[in-house]
């Protein structure tokens, strides 16, 4: 399939927008609510393969200059069995995690600006991916 960027922030085909969320603003110390959210706009039901048992995806947190704070499959092995699901037209399937404002090296990070993307592993070598989404860490 051919992606194409929106200039939203979604990721979307003729039939698939991929979109990542993030609150705009969170104090610091508390938990970043994330969401990856892959919906069927066509008028048909798209088959999706999608690797992982669960379903792997990834959520990768960057500073400005765009060094990777946090990644959350850092590390993690996953699964290369597919799952097959059927995703009816205007329907959505959501991918969550909750960030803790820490690295991956356990750090908490300071104050700023930040970046989310989101990626959904695929029967490809490359993921789809989410466009970046700006978020700010306030005192």
């Amino acid at each position: 399939m051919l992606y194409s960027l929106l200039l939203a922030a979604a990721l979307v085909s003729d039939s698939m927008t991929l979109d990542v969320s993030a609150p705009r603003e969170v104090r610091a110390g508390e938990l970043v609510a994330l969401a990856i959210h892959l919906t069927n706009t066509g008028k048909a039901p798209m088959t999706l393969y999608l690797r992982g048992r669960p379903v792997a995806f990834d959520l990768i947190v960057t500073d400005v200059h765009g060094k990777i704070v946090w990644r959350r499959l850092e590390n993690a092995v996953t699964s290369m069995v597919l799952q097959v699901r059927e995703l009816p037209p205007g329907k959505t399937l959501t991918f969550e995690e909750v960030w803790t404002q820490r690295t991956n090296a356990g750090a908490l990070v300071q104050p700023g600006e930040y970046r989310v993307k989101g990626e959904v592993l695929t029967d490809t070598d490359a993921p789809l991916e989410t466009p970046v989404h700006s978020f700010r860490i306030l005192p």
